[in-house]
Parts: C-alpha cells; structure tokens; sequence
C-alpha cells in the first residue's frame, strides 16, 4: 500500500485481500465523505500512468506531464536531441543569468527532478547535474537545461517498461565517476533491475572528495548500499528471496 496525502494505491496477489482492505477504509473514513475507488489494469497516480495491461509487465509514462512542460518553453528550447546530454556536461562557465532566468531554470529543473524519479530515470544523470546549478546558475547551464528538454521531445512517448525475468533476482551496478565535477568530486551512479527497466535508480554528486578513483568507488557503494538493503527487506516482506 503506497501513500501520498489522501492517495492511494493498493496491490496484492489476492484480489480478496485487496477488497477487504477497501471496505475496512470505507468503514472507518467514509462515513465524512465516499471513497472513490478505481480497479483495473490502468491507473493514474501522482501524474503517473501505470499500465498493466500486458501480463508480467508494467509500462509507466508521463506523456500529458511532458507536453504540458514541453509547450511551455521558451522558443530557443525547440528542437529535438537523441541524447540528454553533452559531453561537456559537467564543466562550468562564468556568465551568470539574470534573475528572471534564474527563477525559469529553477521552475523547470524542478518539473524535471519530479518526472526523473518517476517515469524517466534516463534523464538523471542531467538533471542530477542541473539540480546543483541552481543557486547560481549560468548561461551554460540553461544551453544544457535545453538540450535534456530537447531529448524529452525526442523520446516524449517512449515509456519505463518494468519487467521481471524467470529467476526473480534483483540485480544491482553501482558505479563511480572519478573527479568529474569542477570542484573535483566524483559521481556516483546506481540502478537496480529485476529483468528490464530500471526499478530503482540513483545519480548524485558525491558528498566528499576522494583521492583516487577506488576511494570514489567505495563511497559510490556507501551512497547506494541503503537502498540496496531497504530493497532486499522489502522483497522478503513481499515473500520474494533473491
């Protein structure tokens, strides 16, 4: 059962279970007023569209989400990109924006950060970048804001397909990037998938500066390592060892 404010969405391999669940809330919190309540195999859930519809697998997208975003840039963000971002990523300029820009930078980093943990985790790493910008963003930055929304037309109907292999294991990668922000951290990257599609998915600036690239892989392992273990409980909650 997932929370959010009065939201919630409620899943179980007994569809009995699901039902007395339902009447137990309705029992309790509806008599102020009657739960509504959908069941199916398509849900809408904090701007998520959850798609169950082919079996073993869920499809989850945010088409209305990014076209809504998409309409409202500016004339110099058009155009489409086939990757979310450059190789220059992560080096600086020195022309600061002005406060206007600043306030838009800000307003659609914000609207990416929320869809990147959502429905798109191929933009985090871009977006991982464009989060630490925005205190005191440049003209670079906004060039770079651009061209991840560039890529989100490019792929604006492309969704995250979640799917489980015959084995049932979840696997992890956690990786390092050595050094690679100007001020000489280092990044950390990690995802875990039980089959297809990234169900968890991390990338961060690291909090310390490391002196090799092992130390950077190490704390790259610490950064991820808790929701590795978070992940593994939960499934054993859910009867499933892996």
């Amino acid at each position: 059962m997932l929370w959010h404010v009065d939201d919630l969405k409620i899943s179980h391999k007994n569809k009995d279970v699901v039902s007395s669940v339902i009447d137990y809330l309705s029992k309790r919190y509806g008599k102020e007023a009657p739960l509504t309540v959908k069941r199916g195999k398509v849900h809408r859930y904090l701007g998520m569209m959850l798609d169950y519809t082919i079996d073993g697998k869920v499809q989850i997208s945010m088409n209305n989400y990014i076209e809504e975003m998409l309409k409202s840039l500016p004339e110099d963000m058009s155009g489409e990109s086939s990757s979310p971002a450059g190789n220059h990523l992560f080096n600086p300029d020195a022309v600061p924006l002005s406060a206007s820009e600043s306030d838009k930078y800000h307003h659609y980093v914000a609207k990416l950060l929320f869809l990147c943990k959502r429905a798109r985790p191929d933009i985090q790493t871009a977006v991982a970048f464009l989060s630490t910008r925005v205190k005191k963003p440049d003209q670079d930055d906004i060039k770079k804001l651009g061209w991840t929304m560039r890529y989100l037309r490019f792929t604006q109907h492309m969704p995250l397909t979640l799917e489980a292999d015959e084995l049932i294991e979840a696997k992890w990668w956690v990786d390092a990037s050595f050094a690679t922000h100007c001020n000489m951290r280092s990044h950390t990257g990690g995802v875990m998938s039980m089959g297809k599609g990234a169900i968890c998915a991390s990338s961060k600036k690291q909090r310390i500066n490391t002196m090799t690239s092992t130390e950077a892989e190490l704390v790259g392992i610490n950064d991820v390592l808790p929701q590795i273990l978070w992940t593994r409980y939960f499934l054993g909650a859910q009867d499933i060892q892996c």
